[in-house]
Order: C-alpha cells, then sequence, then structure tokens
C-alpha cells in the first residue's frame, strides 16, 4: 500500500487521503479547511496522479467532506462508497456550503467563490453508493481487488471506520472516533484483531485527559453551570456544532427539562442545526444507526434565531439558552454574532462542549482572561470579557489513553497518524514508539507517498 495524505498541512483541516493498492487508487475523505476561504481551504487534489477507482468518505463534517463536488467533477463516473447515514447527509451539508460560500464572496469580495454550484452537489448525490455495516464489499478491475468493510464509528451520525483488505493484508483507518456512547449514536464498534496498517486520528493527543471525570459527571456540570447562570440573571451560549454537537445537547437539555433538573427559560437554535434535525429523524428510520427524533425541538420549545441580531456590545433582550453554530465561534456564524452581545455582562456565559481549535476565536477566547479584549472584526467591536468562560469535555473524539488502547490492540507493522495538530502528533508518535518498539510511527509529510 502507497500512502500519500494530500491535506495542505501537519493539522485538522482539509482532511484527504490518496490510499494505492497495487494498481488501485482510493481518495478517502476530501475536505474543507474551516480556517480558510476560497482554494486556500482545499486538499491538494493535483497530486492524484491520474483516475481514482473510487472515493470512500468516513462521515460527513465539512472538514471530511467540504470538497468531495470538486473531487468528483475531476473524475466523473467515480462512485463514493460511504455509510447509509451518510448518503442522507451528503447533500444537504454540501448545499449550506454553497450558501455561506455565496456569502463570503459579497463579504470579502473573493472572486472564487463559491468552489462548486449545485449541479455538481447534484453529481456527488448520483455518484454516492451506501455500503451496509460490517457487510465486506469487492471493488476492483482489471483482475486487482479490495475488500472494503465499514464499522461503525461512534463520532457522528453516519461516522466509519474502515478495514481495506488487499493481496492478504489488512489495513484499518479509524476516520474520526469516539469509542463511547453518545445520546445520538453508539460508541465505535471497531475490530480488535491484528492489522497490518492502522491509520489513525489523534484530534485529542495534546489534551490530557483528567483522572475521575466521565461524560456523565460532565453532562451534570453543564447543567448545573446553565441553571447557575440563568437564575443569576444571565444567559448561556452553547457554541455547537450544527451537525451532530447541537442535537447531543439538545438531547441533553431535553432529558434534563424532562427530568425536572432545567430551569424554564427560551431555548434558541441556528437554522442548519434545526434543519438537521429532520435529517437525523430520518436516518433514525431508515438506518437504525441514529437515535434521534424532532419532538425534542417541541418538548423543548426550541425557537429559531432571529436575523435580525441586536447591536454589538449590547446584552440580548431575551435571556434564554443561545445553542448555536459554530463549535469554534467560526467569525460570522450564529455563535461568533450572539457572542458580541453576551461577552460584556458579567452574568453571561459562553460554555464549549466540544472540540475548539487553538487557532479559531473559540480558541482564543477559551484562553483570555477576565477583562482582556475580544475583538469582532467583521463587527468593528471590541468586547471586554466580563462573561464566564468555560470548557466541558464533552468530544467527539476518543480520549488519547483510548486511542492508544486502541493501537496496542490491532499491534500493527505500521502507524500512520492523521488529522491532529503538531503538538497532538508529537506525543502520540513518542508515546506509540515507547509503547511499540515494533511498530514503524509515521507523521506523514503533506503531499509527500509513503510506501508499506
Amino acid at each position: 500500500m502507497r500512502i500519500t495524505d494530500l491535506n495542505s498541512g501537519r493539522e485538522i483541516g482539509a482532511n484527504c487521503m490518496l490510499a494505492e493498492f497495487g494498481g488501485l487508487r482510493f481518495v478517502i475523505d476530501c475536505g474543507m479547511h474551516p480556517k480558510h476561504a476560497g482554494k486556500q481551504a482545499l486538499p491538494r487534489l493535483d497530486l492524484i496522479p491520474g483516475n481514482v477507482d473510487g472515493v470512500i468518505l468516513t462521515h460527513c463534517h465539512l472538514d471530511h467532506l467540504g470538497s468531495l463536488p470538486l473531487l468528483v467533477r475531476q473524475h466523473p463516473g467515480t462512485r463514493v462508497f460511504t455509510s447509509g447515514a451518510s448518503a442522507l447527509f451528503a447533500r444537504r451539508l454540501l448545499a449550506n456550503s454553497v450558501q455561506v460560500m455565496k456569502r463570503q464572496r459579497e463579504e470579502t469580495g473573493n472572486v472564487d467563490l463559491p468552489l462548486y454550484v449545485e449541479q455538481d452537489i447534484e453529481r456527488v448525490e448520483h455518484a454516492l453508493t451506501a455500503v451496509p455495516i460490517a457487510n465486506p464489499r469487492k471493488i476492483g478491475q482489471g483482475g486487482e481487488e479490495i475488500i472494503l468493510t465499514f464499522h461503525l464509528a461512534g463520532h457522528v451520525a453516519g461516522a466509519v471506520g474502515l478495514m481495506i483488505e488487499h493481496r492478504k493484508k489488512r489495513h484499518f483507518f479509524t476516520g474520526d472516533v469516539h469509542f463511547q456512547a453518545q445520546r445520538t449514536v453508539g460508541g465505535a464498534q471497531f475490530p480488535r484483531q491484528p492489522v497490518d496498517t492502522l491509520v489513525m486520528e489523534c484530534t485529542r493527543g495534546a489534551t490530557t485527559t483528567i483522572p475521575d471525570i466521565s461524560r456523565g459527571k460532565e453532562e451534570a456540570r453543564l447543567i448545573r453551570s446553565i441553571n447557575r447562570v440563568v437564575d443569576d440573571g444571565g444567559s448561556v451560549l452553547l457554541p455547537a456544532f450544527a451537525f451532530g454537537r447541537m442535537q447531543e445537547i439538545l438531547k441533553l437539555l431535553d432529558e434534563s427539562a424532562a427530568e425536572g433538573n432545567l430551569v424554564d427559560v427560551p431555548i434558541f437554535c441556528s437554522g442548519l442545526g434545526m434543519d438537521l434535525c429532520g435529517y437525523l429523524e430520518e436516518a433514525s428510520k431508515k438506518t437504525k444507526q441514529v437515535n434521534f427524533s424532532q419532538k425534542v425541538l417541541r418538548e423543548l420549545g426550541v425557537q429559531s434565531l432571529s436575523r435580525r441580531y441586536v447591536q454589538p456590545g449590547k446584552n440580548l433582550p431575551v435571556q434564554g439558552i443561545y445553542v448555536l453554530s459554530s463549535g469554534m465561534l467560526v467569525e460570522n456564524t450564529p455563535a461568533w454574532r450572539v457572542a458580541a452581545n453576551i461577552l460584556d455582562t458579567k452574568e453571561n456565559a459562553v460554555f464549549f462542549v466540544g472540540y475548539c481549535d487553538p487557532d479559531t476565536p473559540g480558541g482564543e477566547l477559551i484562553g483570555m482572561k477576565s477583562g482582556a479584549e475580544f475583538k469582532f472584526k467583521g463587527l468593528d467591536h471590541t468586547s471586554v470579557l466580563k462573561a464566564e468562560v468555560e470548557r466541558f469535555h464533552l468530544s467527539g473524539h476518543a480520549d488519547r489513553e483510548e486511542l492508544i488502547d486502541f493501537a496496542k490492540a490491532l499491534s500493527p507493522k505500521d502507524i500512520i497518524l492523521t488529522h491532529g495538530d503538531p503538538p497532538a502528533r508529537a506525543w502520540m508518535k513518542e508515546t506509540l514508539t515507547k509503547l511499540l518498539p515494533g511498530t514503524r510511527i509515521h507523521d506523514p509529510e503533506p503531499g509527500v507517498a509513503i510506501d508499506l
């Protein structure tokens, strides 16, 4: 096997890999960098030599999905193999990406945007091929073939890891993985038999696991914190990814309210996240891989966030719980815009409930001290941080110790690290080298092939 990381850097960005097996070429994921815009956000699709024999989509977060229309446009007739649930979500998320790019063009004047249009999304839709979970599928041509098997990855609805068998060798790709059960999806169901190669995410490699902290304890702490802030007269902003994290948080709020443990206050959500609730409900009915119903919205009385925002610096006119995208407070998103009405008031709070890149506005805010200045450049406003800012350990990615244990169970000859910033990769490489002295650990150079 030959692996080439087509991401533009050693980071969590435009996730994309070229995997070659004999004469067969497969592209695994084709994302868009969340911190860049235009062509800078793309993976190095120009490094793909010739045609591809298939594309494998592990899940529908845009850092894995967002550039797929360009790849399918360049390789017409190529099939995109994915889970049944992801096949339901892909078009809706890509359509939203087009609208975001059109808005970015208006705001920035970037003539490259949008990078693709509705016709390109239709090509993706026609290319999507749903592969049942744990059901081996042979793919090949010219006498060469691989056997592809999907395994649920737990990270988000529809997420899978994958086993590729070729010439009696076994290669496992984790994609983004979470081993513990969440409310909308179960935990990863990965095989634990030896493999020749393990390609493994390491998102939380630099995050120290806190002893005695469990997901249940963190959820209880979050609910207590929300209640305290609201009881003291403040509003709470919960930045959340529109796909997956928002629905997780809504289910948590709904269960807490049903048990009488949540304050009675209006709950607001942003448009895409509410729309995706319907898609998750459809996936729940069709695939049994997801657990979500829109009755959660009705029971909570969730209201759609009005686009008529309050003047920056002024407190929100309605006290409430605001569950808004994006999870990292990326500029010009609903969460970022409402933060401009949250931060200047000491009674308010911003509670982060998922992974937050240190280089995003959310990562910057987490590291700030009270009284520091937070600049909203697009709004020509600077907030003086008075609100409470807290992070809750509710990530959809596996802890680093869980990843290490998984790697040890598979005892691979080679491990390739991916989906992690430099500090995360460094910790994982150092730790794995000590624990698995007979395994070669690779932190691939972007665009440089590794032959295994």
